[in-house]
């Protein structure tokens, strides 16, 4: 089996020699990282919206239990405090890497 570096050399020995065969490869690596970015810009933007849902059903249960029996039970709001907390740093740290992300030009 032919080693990594034997074949990338050579690939690159014909790339170099061919200026057509050149544009194209550098074309294509503009075109994946390009998609490559906007992909994950989409991946963070998605988890960031299920972290605006998981934040949303924190506040929901407060709201209802605070209705209810005013946090009688302290275990259960400091544990739902933590974790609507928790979400909601990671709702807004994706949305901003989203939009970083989406900024950056390479």
């Amino acid at each position: 089996m032919p080693e990594i570096s034997n074949v990338k050399n050579a690939l690159q020995t014909v790339v170099k020699k061919d200026r057509i065969l050149g544009a194209v490869f550098a074309g294509g690596k503009s075109l994946v990282s390009s998609l490559a970015r906007v992909l994950y810009a989409f991946w963070l933007q998605t988890t960031g919206l299920l972290y605006v849902f998981f934040t949303s059903l924190g506040i929901a249960w407060l709201i209802k239990h605070y209705r209810a029996d005013h946090f009688a039970n302290h275990t259960h709001l400091l544990v739902v405090s933590v974790f609507t907390l928790v979400c909601a740093y990671f709702t807004v740290q994706s949305f901003v890497r989203a939009s970083q992300t989406i900024k950056k030009r390479k």
